[in-house]
């Protein structure tokens, strides 16, 4: 897992100073973005060497038939999670509808970003809670679910760290990093994980073109548009864990 990191960080600079010259971003966020394509590139290469044939199912990824229902159902469960937190946050009246007026950039984002977003979710599936994970299985759950969750997190809390929002953040990370290795566990497989993160993503992606919050001092309780930081964000977190784990007794019952 060592040399696993080390060719991920080298891959990821090398991409990031070809990058940096054609993109209006600074070294440091466009190096965060190769990171998942490294990743994913290692990845590859490492799992084809040890498990040729058919090397993505040892990861998680079965045959498209076995795996299309969970699709489906991380889909619905993220989905739910932020229809529900939508409604109630515009209901109280701590977001309001506020469309970006730049339409082309608001359209290009809402259509363009859907591909983005599952691509996204596959790859870092993939290296999260299917390569890492497997790997520290080896010690124990706890220990897996633990460290795969806290690696997720510190990987994608914002750089510029702000006290106590960025906590707030990285504590809604580490819940969604728990939540995503517990379908894991639960299933055998990364369809559900994939859905769930894929929406998730796509959500905190567009939302912040179309809603604002109203009251920024109520940012402990409803967060940001990240969706996943703040007390409401943490205890949805928590309830879709539960829900997910109920769904699978019913499933197997």
């Amino acid at each position: 897992m060592g040399l696993f990191a080390v060719w991920v960080a080298l891959v990821g600079l090398l991409l990031s100073v070809l990058a940096h010259p054609w993109v209006p971003l600074s070294l440091w966020r466009v190096f965060r973005r190769c990171v998942s394509i490294a990743a994913a590139l290692v990845l590859f290469v490492m799992v084809r060497r040890q498990t040729p044939g058919h090397p993505w199912r040892s990861l998680g990824l079965t045959a498209w038939r076995d795996g299309r229902r969970q699709l489906l159902q991380g889909v619905g469960l993220g989905l739910g999670m932020v229809l529900a937190l939508g409604v109630g946050y515009l209901g109280f009246g701590v977001w309001d509808v506020a469309l970006h007026p730049d339409r082309w950039k608001l359209w290009r984002t809402v259509l363009g970003f859907l591909p983005a977003a599952g691509l996204i979710a596959i790859l870092e599936e993939l290296v999260f809670r299917g390569y890492l994970f497997q790997q520290l299985l080896a010690c124990s759950r706890l220990v897996a679910i633990v460290g795969t969750s806290a690696a997720y997190a510190l990987v994608h809390v914002k750089p510029n760290l702000v006290w106590p929002s960025s906590g707030w953040e990285l504590g809604g990370l580490f819940l969604l990093g728990v939540v995503l290795a517990a379908s894991v566990l639960r299933t055998g497989r990364l369809y559900l994980a994939i859905g769930l993160h894929g929406v998730l993503a796509y959500c905190a992606r567009v939302n912040k073109l179309v809603v604002a919050r109203s009251d920024s001092s109520l940012q402990w309780l409803v967060g940001s548009d990240r969706l996943v930081n703040g007390l409401i964000a943490w205890l949805a977190l928590i309830l879709l864990g539960l829900a997910m784990a109920r769904w699978k007794r019913r499933e197997i019952a």
